[in-house]
């Protein structure tokens, strides 16, 4: 079957087949007269449109798929396949009847949501098209279309641009007959092309990297990837390098940045790979001082084999012969140099660089041998820092301790620590010219000895018992091990005292413990000495017992950690308890834990621990426990709530128990009397009451009886039921409990009126009868003396009869709501179901041949109706005699359609009325050749079904004629001319037309000096026609000179085009009177002078009219500036700069120049420059003109040399008291006649210091030199940091008179602290015995000792005495001398 279907057919087909089902009443499973269909006219062919190929009794269509499981709405859009008709009650069953459709056009059948494209592409529609839709079009496609809606409605352009992000299209097919197929969607989208990297090229690279593809600088921070080529259109060829891919020299590489849709294009870059220089491997030379050769050396041989010879040479002397690098080292004092070789890299590469390192090593001298050697010390007293260059003189530092008397021998520094050293001669050598130092070795070797201590044994220190000083007198050698030389020494006690051995020990105490003795022996060189102690210790003390022992518990009350010592008075707490009355029973641990301890008396035994050999005597206490008293055993009491007992004896509960105790509320009940209690008092619970007795022991013990009053049954309170029968249905049943409260659970229920609808505790409401009261009781049974509890529901279930209703077949006209149908009852409710579903709102919209239902609600019991009375429901359609759409047609047409002036909505079974009564209309058809141009009325009626009304509409059609444009025409003018009317020039063109200019709208009326020449257009439209005229519009410009103006030109500002001057925009074709002296529009100031220049332009017809403008020039200048000198001189060190040119020249807002005639004025901050010449303007202050001849000035810039310091220059002792007269002096510029050298305390600027000014250490001081002929100051000074230090060898004295007089009466170096300020010094007598030690941080020796060996603070006998001084320095070798002492 193939159907040609249009809208229209749709229309008037769904309409037909309404009308015709519309008296069915009932609902109908539909038909379908015929399948497959096939559909020409596919696009936008949906479900609602698929009705019209299947008939049903309601006119209520639904489809389905085959399933069942999807149901379709009609707006859904039909695709290929089979669908299956119903109707909204389902009245089909299980089989639906089908319908296969078919498409004349098929769809394409592949996805068209592809088309990706990048904004670099500028794709359009059309590419989308041709790429996406058309390689998958139908085979009979022969036109295809894009939309951007759905309906249709909104066509796309193939040529526009495709926007950025996504666009959703919809495409239809259509083949040479017209047919098109269903509507598909397709969807494009524009993402954004990355921008396009901009890498560096070329890009360079050294070899020795071994660079690769990661090495390479994309130009860009996005993702990207490189490629090795391109093909023929530019685009890259994969795959993308690696970027551990090695680069190659000379490849060029394509870098890509890359997004997940858009790739930029890609961008070469070129690489450049360069080979390392080579400078060779550095060097090394060594010479002794006195073997330094004589000729040339070529630092080039000592590089090796691989060196390039493209290198220079930098170091401390100059070379010669490019890169061989000749030297001549000849008379070069002892030092390191270093040369360095240098090749230049590439751009690229590195520069390579290799040293050259020559050391000529001094010739250095071990000194000689000092009297101070051999040095002697006793075991004890070897110093822990010995400095062995205190045995040599005159010796050079830095040389090498080796212990022994070659210089092979171990290694040992100095100082070294001979703590460890044990008596005997050790020899130590000092060696210079050591390896690597090519000089011959120098060696000394000096001695030290350590000499043996004498023994004083070894101390047995001795203690005794208070109570036991034995034996007396005491011998005080027992106290030493007897390892002593000798027992000739001598003792003394703690203050020093000598005191005579044996020693009476008598009356030592243990206050005065402990009594401290020494021996001292002597060997005749060194001497030791050795303390012992003498305690005497305390007699231990047991103790005395305690009154509180004996001590007694009760049983089960004892503690289970108690301290026995409590029991005692006085004791030592240091010993042992034992079990029993001595010390020969079980260790007991204390505290002991006595609640393990039954009835009875219990013995424990302290013996303390003895002391020495002093003891004490033991010490016994005593623990009883008692027994407890008797309350009897308890027999728990219950009882119901209910009891009436109110004296109930509490002694029936207990059995066994003494007389003589008492009973106590536990739980403050206040029902208890002595030994009764008052039952009917105690609320549901248990409670406990105490029996107690406390015996002669005051020993306490307890009995609870535990009384417990149990709950009585509780049916609890019922609430009546009462439901409608409408509600039964979905509460059949009801849960009598529901209707309890407070009751208890576990009882029965009981069917009082036998209605056979109790089961258990719910009752079946589907088995009571309507409008009756049932009775069902509840029973809780009771416990003990507790008796049965009930309560009763009553259940009823109303019911309420239907509404009336008159009219059970109620019309209405289009639409009607539920509001609007009609029955008597109470609170009615309408229905769609005669027993389901929910009460409709009064707002809902009826259907047409529509069922519906009307409950009642009873006012008393407020129960719905569970019948419905029906009502059937018909809605009439009301007539459309659509909308006028009035229309403008011409005179000549003689068959106008009336339906035409109508939007096409109209029923199409009305008539047409000439209501004007033109007698020009037969039918539907009007011919306007018979009436004369007028607007003419006309009526289409449609005839209604009751209650519905008739629909009527009037349509206006307007009758006109042709129209002219009139003819075409030319028009010249000059914009000087007055204004135009252009419609005149047409002839008798039809009024109402409108004027464009190369299309943009303008007016009839023509301003020359504001309008264009063109091709000026009239257009006018009519019903009949549509015609345009031109008029050819020529306007000539009248001549423009300007206009006139004055102004002021100064003669520096050079030629200026004097065109510029006049005012306004004149033409450039016209001439100048007076001429120019250039002959064109240039005017110099230089050359022309003051005066009016009139400027003339002719006039070109249809203009007649010349213009002229003029300028009056006034020429100004200012004159040149004055200067006092052409040539000055400044210093560096002032840091001169344009604003002091200035000074020497005069004249109002002076401006510099670097050259006659530069045009860019110097800043006042600029520095000048040695040797240039500057030239000065200046400014007319009336005209403000700047001078056109400059001034000139010659600047010459002097600087004096930065002073050199000799060697060592900054070093001076602090002992001579240098001065900056003195630091001066070290200065090899120095002039004394020209006193060329001044200080200062800065770098810049700063404060001058005077010549006889102290020196202060480490401070730093800045020299200039000033030159003899400038005077000018170095503008670099010399830095010098001073170091007062330098003192060589002090000025130690050799004796000094600690007599009091204030002369000479300590031994002081002077400023040894300034110099060496962590030195030490040590002072020895004779016998080699420390006497006194001091360093920065102390006083002075002056003759009084400060070691406790010798008697701390004691004076010193006159007499030598030997000193070893340490500087401390880590350099400066250790001193030792002698000196006398005299008083």
């Amino acid at each position: 079957m193939f159907i040609n279907f249009t809208s229209k057919f749709r229309t008037y087909l769904c309409f037909l087949i309404c009308c015709f089902f519309s008296y069915l009443s009932h609902s109908q499973c539909p038909t379908i007269p015929s399948s497959p269909i096939v559909i020409c006219d596919g696009a936008g062919f949906n479900f609602a449109d698929l009705d019209a190929f299947a008939s049903s009794g309601s006119g209520d269509i639904n489809w389905y798929n085959a399933s069942g499981s999807i149901q379709y709405t009609d707006l859904q859009l039909v695709t290929q396949g089979t669908y299956f008709a119903d109707d909204s009650s389902n009245s089909c069953g299980g089989s639906r009847p089908s319908i296969t459709v078919d498409f004349t056009v098929d769809p394409s059948g592949v996805s068209l949501f592809n088309g990706i494209y990048c904004t670099a592409d500028n794709a359009t529609f059309n590419d989308y098209l041709t790429e996406v839709v058309q390689p998958f079009q139908p085979p009979t496609t022969v036109s295809i279309q894009l939309y951007y809606n759905i309906t249709l409605t909104s066509p796309v352009n193939l040529t526009d641009p495709i926007p950025l992000g996504f666009t959703n299209l919809f495409i239809v097919f259509t083949d040479n007959n017209g047919c098109t197929s269903q509507i598909e969607r397709g969807r494009t989208a524009v993402d954004n092309s990355p921008p396009d990297p901009t890498p560096p090229t070329p890009q360079q690279f050294c070899s020795d990297t071994n660079p690769t593809v990661g090495n390479l600088n994309p130009g860009t921070t996005g993702t990207f990837n490189w490629y090795a080529n391109v093909d023929g259109s530019g685009a890259v060829i994969p795959p993308a390098l690696n970027s551990t891919t090695p680069l190659v020299n000379g490849n060029t590489y394509y870098v890509q940045t890359e997004t997940f849709f858009c790739d930029s294009n890609p961008v070469a870059v070129i690489v450049e790979i360069e080979d390392p220089v080579n400078a060779g491997v550095s060097g090394f030379l060594d010479y002794c001082e006195d073997s330094v050769p004589t000729t040339d050396i070529n630092l080039f041989d000592q590089l090796g084999s691989s060196a390039e010879t493209t290198g220079t040479w930098t170091g401390p002397l100059p070379t010669t012969n490019g890169h061989l690098g000749t030297i001549n080292i000849t008379g070069l004092p002892a030092n390191t140099y270093v040369f360095t070789y240098t090749v230049l890299g590439g751009n690229a590469c590195p520069n390579a660089t290799a040293n050259v390192t020559i050391t000529i090593y001094p010739i250095l001298s071990a000194g000689t041998v000092s009297n101070n050697s051999p040095a002697l010390f006793c075991e004890s007293l070897a110093p822990s820092a010995f400095d062995l260059n205190s045995l040599l003189d005159n010796e050079d530092s830095g040389g090498q301790w080796t212990q022994g008397t070659l210089s092979t021998d171990p290694i040992v520094t100095s100082p070294i620590n001979l703590t460890t050293f044990t008596p005997g001669v050790y020899n130590f050598t000092y060696t210079q010219n050591i390896a690597p130092n090519t000089c011959p070795e120098d060696s000394e070797t000096v001695q030290v000895e350590i000499l043996a201590d004498p023994n004083p044994g070894v101390a047995i220190n001795a203690e005794f018992c208070e109570n036991d000083l034995t034996p007396n007198p005491f011998d005080l050698f027992d106290a030493l091990d007897g390892s002593q030389d000798n027992n000739s020494g001598t003792w003394t006690d703690a203050s020093g005292n000598i005191v005579t051995n044996p020693i009476d020990i008598s009356t030592f105490t243990v206050a005065g413990s402990p009594y401290i003795f020494t021996y001292t022996i002597s060997n005749g060189t060194c001497e030791d000495s050795e303390n012992i102690s003498l305690t005497v210790l305390p007699a231990p003390e047991s103790g005395t017992v305690s009154p509180n022992s004996p001590l007694a518990f009760c049983l089960a009350t004892a503690p289970s950690a108690y301290n026995l010592f409590d029991l005692l008075d006085g004791e030592d707490q240091t010993g042992t308890w034992y079990i029993g009355t001595d010390n020969t029973g079980t260790a007991a641990a204390n505290p002991v834990d006595l609640s393990v301890l039954a009835v009875g008396t219990y013995n424990f035994t302290f013996d303390v621990d003895a002391v020495g050999t002093c003891d004490d005597e033991l010490v016994t206490v005593q623990i009883i426990i008692n027994d407890l008293p008797n309350t009897g055993t308890a027999t728990p009491y219950v009882v119901c709530e209910t009891t009436t007992d109110t004296a109930f004896d509490l002694f029936n509960q207990l059995s066994g128990n003494d007389a003589g105790g008492i009973w106590s509320d536990d739980d403050t009940t206040g029902v208890l009397t002595g030994n009764t209690i008052d039952l009917t008092g105690l609320p549901i619970g248990t409670y406990n009451f105490t029996y107690t007795i406390t015996d002669t022991n005051t020993c306490t013990n307890s009995t609870t009886v535990s009384i417990t009053i149990e709950e009585a049954p509780e049916a609890g309170t019922g609430t009546n039921f009462e439901i409608c029968s409408i509600d039964v249905a979905t509460t059949p049943t009801l849960d009598l409990f529901n209707q309890l409260s407070g009751n208890d659970a576990g009882g029965t229920w009981t069917d009082d009126n036998a209605s056979g609808a109790l089961s258990g505790n719910v009752v079946d409401l589907t088995l009571l009868p309507v409008n009756t009261t049932f009775n069902f009781t509840y029973t809780v049974t009771g416990t003990g003396t507790c008796a049965n509890d009930t309560e009763i529901i009553s259940v009823i279930v109303n019911e309420t009869a239907p509404p009336t209703i008159v009219d059970t077949n109620q019309e209405f006209c289009d639409s009607a709501t539920v509001g609007d149908l009609t029955a008597t009852g109470n609170n009615i409710q309408w229905y769609n179901d005669a027993t389901l579903g929910t009460a409709l709102n009064s707002g809902d919209i009826l259907a047409d041949g529509g069922t519906y239902y009307a409950s009642q609600t009873d006012a008393t019991t407020n129960c719905e109706s569970s019948v419905r009375t029906q009502v059937t429901v018909t809605i009439y359609l009301s007539s459309n005699s659509g909308i006028a759409v009035n229309d403008t047609i011409c005179n000549d047409e003689s068959a106008y359609d009336l339906f035409t002036a109508l939007d096409g909505s109209q029923d199409a079974t009305g008539t047409w009325t000439d209501t004007d009564g033109t007698g020009a209309l037969s039918g539907n058809t009007f011919d306007a050749s018979m009436v004369t141009p007028g607007d003419y009325n006309f009526t289409y009626t449609v005839v209604a079904n009751a209650p519905c009304v008739n629909a009527s509409t009037v349509v206006t059609i307007t009758v006109e004629i042709p129209v002219s444009a009139g003819t075409d025409n030319t028009l010249l003018v000059c914009s000087t001319d007055t204004t135009v009317d252009l419609f005149p020039l047409l002839g008798g063109a039809t009024p109402g037309g409108g004027w464009s200019l190369n299309g943009n709208p303008v007016t009839n009326t023509l301003d020359p000096s504001t309008a264009n020449s063109g091709i000026y257009t009239y257009t006018i439209a009519g019903v009949c026609n549509f015609e345009t005229a031109q008029i050819d519009v020529t306007i000539t410009p009248a001549p423009n000179a300007g206009m006139d103006n004055t102004t002021d030109i100064c003669v520096s500002d050079g030629p200026i085009d004097l065109l510029t001057l006049l005012n306004g925009t004149p033409d450039t074709t016209g001439t100048w009177s007076p001429l120019l002296t250039s002959g064109t529009n240039i005017f110099d100031p230089e050359l022309d002078g003051s005066n009016t220049y009139t400027y003339t332009v002719n006039a070109t017809s249809p203009c007649s009219v010349n213009a002229m403008a003029s300028v009056t020039v006034t020429v100004n200048n200012a004159a040149t500036p004055t200067t006092t000198v052409s040539d000055i001189s400044l210093c560096t060190v002032d840091n001169p700069t344009v604003a002091d040119l200035n000074t020497y020249a005069s004249g109002n807002n002076l401006q510099w120049f670097d050259t006659a005639t530069s045009t860019t004025p110097l800043a006042s901050t600029d520095v000048l420059i040695n040797g240039e010449d500057y030239y000065a303007t200046q400014t007319d202050p009336t005209s403000l003109c700047i001078s056109s001849v400059r001034a000139q000035i010659n600047v010459t810039i002097s600087d004096a040399a930065t002073p050199t310091l000799i060697t060592d220059g900054e070093l001076f002792c602090i002992n001579d008291n240098p001065t900056i007269g003195t630091l001066t002096a070290n200065i090899l510029e120095v002039n004394s006649n020209l006193d060329n050298i001044v200080w200062y305390d800065a770098n810049i600027n700063g404060t001058l210091y005077l010549n006889n000014e102290q020196l202060v250490n480490d401070q730093t001081y800045y020299a200039v030199l000033i030159d003899s002929a400038s005077l000018c100051e170095s503008s670099v000074r010399l830095m010098v940091t001073v170091d007062l230090s330098a003192c060589g060898t002090l000025n130690i004295p050799d004796g000094f008179s600690p007599n009091g007089d204030g002369v000479n009466d300590s031994f002081t170096i002077e400023n040894i602290e300034f110099l060496y300020p962590n030195y030490n010094i040590e002072f020895y007598n004779r016998y080699g015995n420390l006497v006194y030690k001091t360093d920065a941080k102390n006083e002075d020796f002056k003759g009084i000792s400060n070691q406790s060996r010798v008697l701390n603070n004691s004076v010193l006998p006159v007499g030598v005495y030997y000193y070893i001084l340490n500087y401390n320095d880590g350099k400066t070798k250790a001193k030792q001398g002698r000196l006398y002492l005299n008083r």
